[in-house]
C-alpha cells in the first residue's frame, strides 16, 4: 500500500511536469485542436481544464487567459475540380498584370506560343467565353482582344475541361472563361496601372478602372490603351514530292521574309447593375474595342531546278494596313424564387467590322536577264459579321438531393465579306478577277439543353445532361471562275454527357466523364478570300468544310482538391487541319481540310499548391500526350503520330519586405498536328514584385523568354508538298509594371456580392 501511495505520487509529478512544458504548446496550436471555451463576449478566449491523476489525487482547476489569437493562413486562389480549373485573379497580384493576356501565361495548363496560338494542358483549340458567351474571334483578332483587355478588369478565371449540356457544344472540351469583375465596393475603387516592356522594339500600355456603388446600383468603366510594334522573322523550304511529276520533282522554294507590325488598340468597357432587391438582379453593359495594325513586310524567294544556284529570285514588299472594330452590347436580368430555384435571362448583340489594304510590289529576276519582271499588286476586303445570341435557363430542385437546369439558346450569325485586287499590267490595271472575290455566311443554332445532378448517397454524385442543337448554314461565293456557288447544310445532333463523382473520403475523390462535342469551321475558316505573302504563296479559307465530331472521355483522381491525376482519351471524325497543297501555278496554297480521323490519349498531373519551403510556394501542371492523324488523298493513306511530354511550373518566392519573386518555365515536346509536326518549344519568364503605401501602390519588374527559346519551327507534309517552317519573334522582353490603387467608402456589403454575377457561369459547371 505505501509503495502503490509512493508510485502515484511519483507519477503525478511527472504528469504535472509534462503538463506545465507542454502548455505554452497548447495555447499556440489550440485553435487548431478546438478545444477553447469562449465564455466571455469580449472577443477574448479562455481556456479550463481539470486533470485527476488517481483518484485520491488531482490538480487543481487553472484559468488561462489568452488575450489575442492571431491566425495565418496562406490565401489559396485557385479551387481545383474534376472537370475545372478556377483562379480568382482579382484576389491575388496578377491583377496588376498588364493585360488579360499576361494573366493568361500565368495560368496552370494555359500556354500561350509567340506565334499568338493558346493551348490548355498541352492540347490547341481552346474555346474562349468572356463572362460566359462565346466569343467568336480567333487567331491575331483574339491576341489583340486579350491584349486590350485589362487585367484589373478580371475577376475569376475558369479554365473548363469537362463542360456540361448548359455550356455551347463547340470546340474540343477546352474552355477558357474570363469573367470580368462587376463586384463592386461600396463607395468609389479606381486602378490605374501603366505597362512600358522593350524588345528590339517598344511596346506600352495604360490602363484604368473606376467602379462606384451608389444604394442599389453598381456601375464599372475602363479604358484601356496600348501601342507598339512587334518582328516576326520568317525563313520556310518548300520542295516537292518525289512522285509528282518528272518536271518538277527537283523545284526547291525557298523564302525568307521580316514582318514588323506597328499596332495602336483601344478598349472601353461599361458594366451597369441593379438590384431592386435580394432577388431579383439587372444589369446591361457596352463594350468597344478598335484595332488598328500595320503590317510592312520584306519577303526573297528563290527557286532552284536541278542545281544549286537559283533560277529566279524574287523581291516582295507587302504593306497591310488593316482596321478591327468590335461593338458588343448586352442585357441580363435573374430571378431568384427563392433559395433552390433561379431564372436567368440574357441576350448580346456582336458587331465585328474588318477592313484590310494591301499593296504589294514584287520584282522577279530571271538568270540570264539583266532587267526584272515588276509586278504591282493592290487589293482591298471588307469584312462585317453580325451576332445575336439568346439565352433563358431555370435551376430548381426538383427533390433535396436532385437539382436540374433546362432552357434553350438562340445564336444568329450574318457575315458578309468582298475583296477587290487589281494589278498593274501593261502600263494599266487591270482586274485580278481569280483573286477578287464575294462570300456571305449565315447560320442559325438552337439549342435545347437539360441537366441534372443526382447525389445517390454521401458519396456518390452523378451528374447527366444533353443538348440538342438544330444548325442551319447557309453559304454563298461569287467570282468571275465560279459564280453563284451557294452550299445550304443543316445538322441535327444530340450531345450527351455524364459525370460521376466517387468520395473515396473525406480528402479523395474519383469521377468518371464523358461527353460529345462539334467543332464547327470558323468564319476565317470558311472565308475563300486569298492572304499573298508573295506571289508563290498564298492562304486562304476552305468554303466546304465539314463540323468535325469529337467523343472525349476521362477518368480523375483527386486528392485533398489540390493534386489532380488524369488519364483522358479523345476520338475525332473529320478533324480540322490546315493542309499544304500546289496548284496548277506552282504556288503553294495554305488553306483547311478534312482529314479523315484523329485519336489520342493522355495522362496529366496537376498541383494547385506546393511548398517546399514557408516562403517557396509552386503550381505544377504535367501532360504526356500521344495523337494520331490520319487522311487520305486519291489511293494514298497518310499518317502522323507523336508522344509530347509537357510540363509547366510556377515559381513564387516570399522576400522580406512584401516582395515577390516570380520564376516559371515551360517546356513542351516535339507534338503532331494535322499534317504538320511542331519541334519542342521550352521558354523561361521571370519577375519581381512589391508593394507600397499599405499594398496601394505595386511595382512589378519582369523578363519574359529570357533566352528567346520560344520559337516555333514546323515541318509539314502534304500529298505533293513537303517543306519546313521557322519563325522567330521579338518574345525576349524586359519591362515594368506600375499600379496603383484608390478606394474610398465602405467596405463590401456581403449581400451584395452577387450583383453583377451576370449569368453566374459557376452554376453551369456542376461539381
Amino acid at each position: 500500500m505505501n509503495m502503490n501511495w509512493r508510485f502515484s505520487y511519483l507519477v503525478s509529478a511527472i504528469m504535472l511536469i509534462t503538463f506545465k512544458s507542454l502548455q505554452g504548446k497548447v495555447q499556440n496550436r489550440a485553435f487548431e485542436m478546438n478545444q477553447f471555451n469562449n465564455t466571455k463576449n469580449n472577443d477574448k478566449s479562455y481556456m479550463s481544464d481539470s486533470i485527476y491523476l488517481l483518484s485520491d489525487t488531482s490538480i487543481k482547476k487553472k484559468i488561462i487567459e489568452i488575450a489575442e489569437v492571431n491566425i495565418f493562413r496562406r490565401f489559396n486562389p485557385v479551387k481545383l475540380t474534376a472537370g475545372k480549373l478556377t483562379y480568382q485573379v482579382s484576389k491575388t497580384a496578377l491583377s496588376s498584370s498588364a493585360n488579360a493576356l499576361e494573366v493568361l501565361r500565368k495560368m496552370p495548363g494555359v500556354t500561350i506560343m509567340s506565334n499568338g496560338k493558346i493551348s490548355l494542358n498541352g492540347q490547341e483549340g481552346v474555346q474562349f467565353l468572356i463572362d460566359g458567351k462565346t466569343s467568336f474571334l480567333t487567331g491575331e483578332n483574339l491576341i489583340t482582344y486579350l491584349t486590350a483587355m485589362p487585367a484589373s478588369s478580371l475577376d475569376i478565371v475558369e479554365l473548363i475541361t469537362q463542360p456540361d449540356a448548359t455550356l455551347d457544344a463547340g470546340g474540343d472540351a477546352r474552355i477558357i472563361n474570363l469573367k470580368r469583375n462587376t463586384k463592386a465596393s461600396n463607395g468609389i475603387r479606381a486602378i490605374m496601372s501603366s505597362n512600358v516592356e522593350q524588345g528590339k522594339y517598344n511596346r506600352m500600355q495604360h490602363n484604368i478602372m473606376v467602379e462606384t456603388t451608389i444604394k442599389k446600383v453598381n456601375l464599372s468603366n475602363s479604358y484601356s490603351y496600348s501601342k507598339g510594334r512587334e518582328l516576326v522573322d520568317i525563313s520556310s523550304i518548300r520542295y516537292l514530292d518525289y512522285d509528282t511529276k518528272e518536271i518538277n520533282k527537283d523545284l526547291l522554294l525557298d523564302m525568307d521574309a521580316i514582318r514588323k507590325k506597328d499596332y495602336i488598340n483601344h478598349y472601353y468597357n461599361s458594366t451597369l447593375d441593379y438590384n431592386p432587391n435580394k432577388n431579383i438582379n439587372a444589369g446591361a453593359y457596352v463594350l468597344l474595342n478598335n484595332s488598328r495594325r500595320i503590317k510592312d513586310e520584306e519577303v526573297i524567294s528563290s527557286f532552284l531546278y536541278h542545281h544549286l544556284q537559283p533560277d529566279s529570285i524574287i523581291n516582295t514588299s507587302n504593306l497591310l494596313r488593316h482596321n478591327f472594330k468590335n461593338f458588343s452590347t448586352g442585357a441580363y436580368l435573374i430571378v431568384n424564387f427563392d433559395k433552390d430555384s433561379k431564372w436567368e435571362n440574357y441576350i448580346d448583340r456582336q458587331n465585328f467590322t474588318q477592313s484590310d489594304q494591301q499593296v504589294q510590289w514584287s520584282d522577279k529576276f530571271l538568270e540570264g536577264k539583266l532587267q526584272s519582271e515588276k509586278q504591282e499588286l493592290v487589293g482591298h476586303t471588307e469584312v462585317q459579321v453580325k451576332i445575336t445570341t439568346m439565352q433563358s435557363k431555370y435551376q430548381f430542385n426538383i427533390i433535396s438531393n436532385l437539382v436540374s437546369t433546362f432552357g434553350g439558346k438562340y445564336t444568329h450569325v450574318n457575315m458578309r465579306t468582298r475583296s477587290f485586287y487589281e494589278v498593274y499590267q501593261n502600263k494599266q490595271w487591270q482586274e485580278d478577277k481569280q483573286l477578287s472575290n464575294a462570300f456571305g455566311h449565315a447560320e442559325k443554332l438552337k439549342s435545347l439543353f437539360i441537366q441534372l445532378q443526382y447525389k445517390t448517397s454521401e458519396s456518390i454524385i452523378l451528374d447527366m445532361g444533353l443538348r440538342y442543337e438544330d444548325a442551319a448554314f447557309n453559304s454563298l461565293s461569287a467570282n468571275e471562275t465560279d459564280l453563284n456557288h451557294e452550299q445550304l447544310r443543316s445538322y441535327k445532333n444530340f450531345f450527351p454527357n455524364m459525370t460521376m463523382t466517387y468520395s473515396m473520403s473525406s480528402q479523395q475523390k474519383l469521377s468518371f466523364h464523358y461527353n460529345r462535342r462539334v467543332n464547327r469551321p470558323n468564319f476565317r475558316d470558311l472565308n475563300p478570300f486569298v492572304e499573298i505573302n508573295d506571289p508563290y504563296l498564298y492562304e486562304k479559307g476552305n468554303p466546304n468544310l465539314k463540323p468535325e465530331f469529337i467523343n472525349n472521355m476521362e477518368l480523375t483522381w483527386i486528392f485533398r482538391n489540390t493534386y489532380l491525376l488524369q488519364f483522358s482519351y479523345i476520338l475525332k471524325q473529320d478533324p480540322i487541319s490546315k493542309s499544304y497543297n500546289l496548284d496548277n501555278n506552282n504556288r503553294t496554297v495554305v488553306m483547311p481540310m478534312n482529314l479523315d480521323y484523329a485519336s489520342g490519349f493522355g495522362l496529366r498531373f496537376n498541383a494547385t499548391s506546393i511548398s517546399p519551403m514557408r516562403s517557396w510556394h509552386i503550381q505544377a501542371n504535367a501532360n504526356l500526350l500521344y495523337k494520331n492523324f490520319q487522311w487520305i488523298t486519291k489511293d494514298k493513306v497518310f499518317h502522323n503520330s507523336r508522344l509530347t511530354p509537357a510540363i509547366q511550373l510556377q515559381n513564387q518566392l516570399n522576400l522580406p519586405f512584401k516582395a515577390n519573386l516570380e520564376i516559371n518555365c515551360f517546356l513542351n515536346g516535339s507534338t503532331a498536328e494535322g499534317q504538320a509536326n511542331i519541334s519542342h518549344l521550352w521558354s523561361i519568364n521571370s519577375g519581381l514584385r512589391k508593394t507600397f503605401f499599405q499594398d496601394k501602390f505595386t511595382l512589378y519588374i519582369y523578363a519574359n523568354d529570357l533566352f528567346r527559346s520560344n520559337r516555333p519551327n514546323i515541318t509539314f507534309n502534304g500529298d505533293v508538298i513537303k517543306g519546313k517552317y521557322q519563325e522567330s519573334y521579338d518574345s525576349r522582353a524586359f519591362g515594368i509594371n506600375l499600379s496603383y490603387r484608390l478606394s474610398k467608402g465602405g467596405k463590401n456589403d456581403p449581400k451584395n456580392n452577387n450583383t453583377g454575377n451576370r449569368l453566374e457561369e459557376n452554376n453551369r459547371i456542376s461539381y
